[in-house]
């Protein structure tokens, strides 16, 4: 009956509506920006296989249509805010922060995707990259990149992996707001948080540096879901590549364009108070009629945070003819 509990934003999700942690909830929610997804049918997200459950809370505005007019698909999107952005509207209404330095993403491996070898690239960008340094390492053995450890570290360096999901989004927020430069890999939802915080990005690895790796290679048995979790180069359609390759050149996009995407990215246009999503999702059927809100005030001001920065900025959104391959 239940949806499969997700891994990242489960705890979130439950304080930000007013409801216990231990909460289950009918849907399930998607990971982030899914590039297995963009610029191609998703023959995932679209499965009840994928969460075991025919409902799923979204938070791209493309991939949230996507789903909801799949041909072949038998899931209901709910598209709301990336559950992100509540955690860091919670961090940084109650702090004061002077962001310096670099938040270093290390490369990474997944679970059906490969970097290559080379690492001397991203030891030059270590040792050219503004100080004071925090790198993040994934938490999962599948996403660690087997040679990471031939990197060389600033020994003033903070080293993290986020492994607790009780505060997991609590504290990648702290440290996006600490930081100036975001260091990233590939072009993917990190990308859109730190530009929502205005941060310099750098993505530094190219697309071509990944493949898909072959069954021998997988931590986990291939099934319907895992079979379409792929990016690596050689998976990519030709719509992947060129949306890709063009976000991967991030600062070169004219600003208005970004915070265009950023917006439909990360579900800012449909930004809600706890207590109004919490209403408008059990009328739509993705909450039960047990599960009551309960008023946080901690999360209220994180939603005024957020929406009084939305007021205060430029609003000329523009559009890309790339953001048509989404």
């Amino acid at each position: 009956m239940y949806a499969d509990k997700s891994d990242k934003w489960h705890h979130t999700m439950a304080r930000y509506l007013g409801l216990s942690p231990d909460t289950s909830f009918l849907f399930g929610i998607l990971p982030g920006v899914c590039r297995e997804a963009i610029g191609r049918y998703d023959h995932m997200y679209t499965k009840a296989e994928c969460f075991n459950s025919n409902k799923v809370y979204a938070w791209s505005k493309r991939h949230a249509e996507k789903i909801n007019s799949a041909k072949f698909g038998d899931t209901k999107a709910y598209y709301g805010t990336a559950p992100f952005l509540w955690e860091l509207g919670r961090v940084a209404s109650s702090n004061d922060f002077n962001p310096e330095g670099s938040l270093f993403f290390l490369p990474r491996d997944d679970q059906c995707t490969i970097r290559e070898n080379e690492y001397e690239s991203v030891q030059n960008l270590i040792d050219n990259s503004p100080s004071p340094r925090t790198f993040l390492l994934p938490w999962r053995t599948c996403d660690i990149w087997k040679h990471w450890d031939k990197l060389i570290l600033p020994k003033d360096s903070k080293f993290v992996q986020l492994a607790d999901p009780w505060v997991r989004q609590e504290k990648l927020s702290h440290y996006f707001l600490r930081h100036e430069h975001v260091y990233i890999p590939w072009p993917g939802t990190d990308i859109y948080y730190a530009e929502f915080l205005d941060k310099k990005v750098f993505v530094y690895d190219k697309l071509e540096q990944y493949r898909t790796k072959t069954m021998e290679e997988m931590e986990r048995e291939n099934n319907i879901v895992i079979h379409w979790l792929k990016w690596g180069y050689n998976w990519l359609t030709e719509d992947q590549k060129v949306f890709f390759e063009w976000t991967r050149d991030w600062s070169s996009i004219d600003k208005n364009v970004r915070k265009n995407l950023t917006s439909l990215m990360l579900g800012l246009d449909v930004l809600k108070s706890p207590e109004e999503l919490h209403d408008d999702m059990m009328s739509q059927g993705f909450l039960e009629t047990h599960q009551k809100f309960t008023y946080n005030p901690e999360y209220q001001r994180s939603y005024e945070w957020l929406s009084n920065l939305e007021k205060t900025r430029d609003h000329l959104h523009h559009d890309h003819p790339h953001m048509s391959l989404l």
